[in-house]
């Protein structure tokens, strides 16, 4: 027989008696425990009861409680009974804090004629025994009678059919029922009087919704039938044409309330009018004047009246607006194209319980529900395809996939879109969410990067078609054509016409022949001297028909920046020409690392057929590239490069030198390309520039007082320059501080990198990026190829050969830690199985090592037993991690300032010069 625990708290004791009384516990229950507390402490529990059946329940087994709760954990709570104003409810109280105990006796009631009672017990005790639960295994006594069955409350009927659905029948407004089933979704149909389930007619009985209702009915006390019938069912017919007779009710109906708003409206309003007779416009309340009470009480009048009749015109216009819409509700749902789209869905529907009903026969379960199911669908189906018939009879135009050609216009949502492809249920149209809104959108706006960008659209959205030719002669006229237009038009030229003359086109060759190559792939190192074109087949494989082509670069120049150097890019489109091939689309994909490549195709001749196609293995040897100067034909579309170059000017042509004087060195190709990729990769601002041209004349100081000026003259005033432009170049390698001279101040000199920066911005002036104050205290790149370049990557190779060198010797340690830690587990096994101790939570003593008795009773390891010897010889301390704590980069100590940096007496001279 089961045992149940004593109560450990005062809160479960007092719950576990009253719910032994029948009561129940919770929000919205018969009672709720609290706590009563000081200080953070509870005191004292008190427990609230919230109905009168708790309050008589309470009263009635008074003595019972505080009994219960002293034998359950010797809990004392004391129950107080009052009655007030004579009234024989009574109003109970349980706490277990030091209160004083009341037990008021009920007042009497007038009888009119005494009756016999019976014969009661002791209070308590006989619901004691009649409320309390037999224990386990228990059985009642032979000698006592079969307990009554109670009267039932009533007899509720609920039935369900798919004709009127799930109705409860037997129930009377406020006999308690409707509050029992209304969690489970009743609500009152007041045209039938009676209790049902909305939404439940032509459908499956919900059945957990009939079974939990029917449990809360009969747990109160009523006798429920249920009784469900799936044969009984209504034809589609019939259940449209009440659909359609209940909306024409809702509109008059609802018409009805919006005139009836409408003059209420009205009468209000002339009502707020009305109440201003009398009182001229803008006439100023008269306080103290006999009048200012009417004045006030009409002016109030009026604004009452003016907000009645604003909420009236509201619901005018509400229900006017029902109204409309149960109008149209035939026309809504009848519509073909709406219809046509239904019954797509309905048809899915069909065949997913086609698939349930397969699958419940297969594994022997009840294929009924699934097979009613389909049945109603298969008539649903059948009267919707019988109004779209019905359509197409009357003239309806319903588009279809015939109806349209490739490049033809479709029209949705009154505009027109060129249509790309022609799908079975949808159009494919151009579609550019950049342009929208527009009138007329074309496959040549969708196009982007190559590409058509597309949007599906659904035959039933289609309001008109236009083809092509029309649409062009349309809009060479600068109109766009409405529906009517339109549908001259595409019956002048129909869809089929159209479709015939595309067929009747030549083809153009297939790009799907295996001969010819679909891509190439360009592979080459940073500053190497060769790269390699690839020939791609449609899998993106090397062809087999086509070797790798190995391109050099010129004497004495090397590929500098990879993939993306330009004298590559123009050899590989000088090859392609050669071969017969051109670019497909307009851009590279890929990387340095993994290679770019590109589509190509044939190229066209002048005929309009495709070139003769030139062996590429033939061109191995082929004469070197040209200058890049000169322009290659096709010209290459030539990748953004990595590094953004600002767009540069060429520095203006030098007047014609005379005949007798010798013409100047011819400048060196590769210097003046470097000079044109060092100035775009500077990124300087306007105030950088100024800046640094200002430190390369020497006119820049750091005075005493730590002000930066600028001193453009011996001897002239000097002007104070914003600092926050100093240190970015400073950082970068252009500038640097110099020495206190003899009057304390501190030059500003230019570097190697920075007189040459300077030099580079000055000739080919590369265009300032705009910067505000926060932008210009960025770090700067340093010099392409410069010094400080040059350091910072000798640099970050030492600070990756440190930092490789110090993750080796952590995992080398950690590899010694994990052994040691192995050899003590195996070590503190051996002791632990020797001490019987199972769980880890002491160590293992130094120096203990198993007699020869324990190591045969426990059948240790010799291997073990050896390790723990030795280690009594030689113990081993626990191997430490290094630290891996990320050091801060280290500053590069400043740059030389530039041995070439004017002195203060030469400036005149150069500012001659630049004059």
């Amino acid at each position: 027989m089961a045992v149940t625990k004593t109560a450990a708290t005062p809160s479960i004791a007092i719950a576990r008696v009253l719910r032994r009384l029948g009561l129940t516990q919770g929000k919205g229950s018969d009672f709720r425990v609290e706590g009563e507390y000081r200080t953070g402490e509870r005191v004292a529990t008190r427990v609230l009861t919230l109905t009168k059946h708790a309050d008589e329940t309470v009263a009635a087994h008074a003595d019972d409680i505080e009994r219960w709760t002293a034998e359950d954990g010797g809990w004392t709570f004391t129950v107080n009974v009052r009655y007030f104003d004579g009234k024989p409810r009574p109003w109970t109280t349980i706490s277990n804090g030091a209160i004083e105990r009341v037990r008021e006796e009920p007042p009497t009631q007038p009888q009119p004629e005494p009756t016999p009672e019976p014969e009661q017990a002791t209070a308590g005790t006989e619901f004691l025994e009649d409320a309390a639960q037999p224990e386990e295994g228990e059985q009642p006594p032979a000698d006592e009678p079969p307990a009554e069955k109670p009267t039932p409350k009533g007899y509720i009927t609920i039935t369900h059919t798919r004709a009127e659905g799930t109705l409860l029948d037997g129930s009377t407004k406020g006999d308690g029922a409707y509050e029992l089933v209304r969690p489970f979704n009743f609500r009152s149909f007041r045209s039938l009087g009676m209790l049902g389930i909305p939404r439940s007619r032509d459908n499956e009985a919900q059945r957990w919704r009939i079974d939990c209702a029917t449990a809360a009915l009969r747990e109160a006390g009523w006798e429920v039938t249920v009784d469900i019938d799936e044969s009984q069912r209504r034809s589609f017919e019939e259940a449209e044409a009440e659909r359609l007779e209940r909306a024409e009710g809702r509109a008059e109906r609802f018409g009805d309330r919006a005139d009836r708003a409408a003059r209420n409206s009205d009468a209000r309003h002339k009502a707020a009018l009305g109440a201003l007779d009398g009182i001229e416009p803008g006439q100023p309340i008269l306080r103290g004047h006999h009048s200012e009470r009417g004045h006030r009480r009409a002016i109030a009048r009026s604004d009452t009246n003016m907000r009645k009749s604003i909420e009236e015109e509201k619901k005018a216009t509400h229900w006017g607006h029902r109204a409309e819409a149960a109008e149209k509700y035939e026309e809504r749902r009848y519509d073909p194209n709406r219809t046509r789209r239904r019954l797509e869905k309905l048809g899915a529907e069909l065949r997913q319980q086609e698939r349930y009903r397969d699958q419940a026969t297969e594994r022997g379960y009840d294929p009924g529900q699934y097979e009613r199911r389909i049945e109603d669908l298969n008539e649903e189906i059948a009267g919707w395809e019988r109004v779209v018939e019905q359509a197409k009879a009357d003239g309806v135009k319903l588009w279809e996939a015939d109806d349209f050609a490739p490049g033809d216009f479709a029209m949705y949502s009154r505009s027109w879109y060129q249509v790309h492809r022609v799908n079975p249920k949808t159009l494919s149209i151009a579609w550019n969410l950049r342009l929208m809104p527009k009138r007329v959108m074309t496959l040549e706006d969708a196009r982007h990067a190559g590409s058509v960008h597309t949007f599906g659209m659904d035959y039933t959205k289609v309001e008109a078609r236009c083809p092509d030719e029309a649409m062009r002669a349309f809009l060479a006229d600068g109109k766009v054509p409405g529906t009517k237009s339109a549908r001259e038009a595409s019956e002048a030229q129909p869809a089929s016409a159209v479709r015939a003359a595309q067929a009747a086109k030549p083809k153009p060759k297939k790009r799907s022949d295996p001969k010819i190559p679909k891509r190439v792939k360009v592979e080459c190192r940073w500053d190497a001297t060769d790269a390699t074109l690839t020939w791609l087949d449609g899998k993106g494989q090397p062809h087999k028909l086509h070797e790798p082509v190995t391109i050099t670069a010129p004497d004495g120049e090397k590929f500098t920046e990879s993939v993306w150097t330009r004298s590559l890019l123009a050899e590989v489109s000088r090859l392609l020409a050669e071969c017969g091939y051109t670019y497909r689309g307009d851009r590279w994909s890929g990387s340095p690392a993994r290679g770019i490549v590109h589509a190509i195709e044939p190229a066209p001749d002048a005929n309009g057929g495709d070139v003769q196609e030139a062996a590429p293995e033939q061109l191995e040897d082929a004469a070197p590239p040209v200058d890049e100067q000169q322009a290659p034909s096709p010209p290459a579309a030539e990748p953004p490069a990595p590094v953004e170059e600002a767009p540069v000017e060429e520095p203006p042509a030098a007047d014609e030198a005379p005949v007798d004087e010798p013409a100047p060195p011819a400048e060196d190709p590769k210097e003046r390309r470097l000079q044109r990729q060092q100035a775009a990769a500077l990124g300087w601002s306007a105030g950088q520039a100024d800046l640094a041209i200002a430190a390369a004349a020497g006119w820049l100081y750091r005075f005493l007082d730590g002000t930066l000026r600028r001193q453009d003259l011996p001897g002239a005033a000097s002007r104070i320059v914003a600092e926050h432009r100093l240190h970015p170049l400073v950082k970068a390698g252009f500038l640097v501080v110099g020495e206190p001279d003899e009057f304390e101040r501190r030059p500003i000199r230019v570097t190697a990198d920075g007189r040459r920066a300077v030099t580079v911005w000055k000739r080919w002036l590369p265009r300032p990026v705009e910067m505000d104050r926060q932008q210009e205290c960025a770090r700067l790149r340093p010099l392409l190829h410069g010094d400080q370049a040059r350091r910072l990557a000798e640099q970050a190779r030492e600070d990756e050969v440190k930092r490789k060198a110090a993750s080796a010797a952590f995992w080398e340690a950690s590899g010694r830690l994990a052994a040691w830690e192995d050899r003590e587990d195996r070590l503190w096994g051996a002791w632990a199985k020797v001490h019987g101790i199972r769980f880890r939570l002491q160590r293992r003593p130094a120096g203990w090592v198993p007699t020869e008795e324990e190591v045969a009773e426990h059948h240790l390891d010799p291997d073990v037993v050896a390790e723990l010897r030795a280690d009594v010889e030689n113990p081993q301390p626990k191997p430490e991690l290094p630290k891996l704590r990320q050091k801060p980069v280290e500053e590069l100590p400043p740059m030389a300032a530039d041995e070439e940096t004017p002195e203060q007496l030469d400036l005149f001279g150069l500012a001659a010069a630049a004059n």
